[in-house]
């Protein structure tokens, strides 16, 4: 066969394949923001209170920022995300799969 680098990885292996990657990467963050105890407004309010703040410690102050940093993050990946799967198309109930080809094809959102 072929050695990795012979290989057009511009290219996806179908609407299809390409849909159920991005929906399961868009599944995965949002499994990782619920995971978090509390939310990104929770952290917000915990910032926002300048007494309740200045009553942590340095390292929880800079913890609580982290972690709505995160937050902030993993919502901005979503959003990525899915703008890529309506740009692209990929939310199409419809789309066609590889039917055993691998030669892949270019979708409309890539030319």
């Amino acid at each position: 066969g072929k050695p990795l680098y012979a290989f057009d990885y511009t290219r996806t292996i179908s609407a299809a394949n390409e849909a159920a990657v991005l929906k399961s990467v868009v599944e995965a963050v949002r499994m990782q923001l619920g995971r978090y105890p509390n939310t990104e407004e929770d952290d917000a309010n915990i910032i926002k209170d300048k007494g309740l703040f200045r009553l942590l410690s340095y390292n929880q102050r800079m913890a609580v920022r982290h972690r709505r940093n995160e937050k902030r993050l993993l919502k901005r990946t979503i959003a990525a995300l899915e703008k890529q799967i309506r740009k692209k198309g990929l939310d199409a109930p419809d789309l066609q799969r590889a039917g055993g080809s691998t030669l892949g094809e270019v979708l409309p959102g890539d030319r």
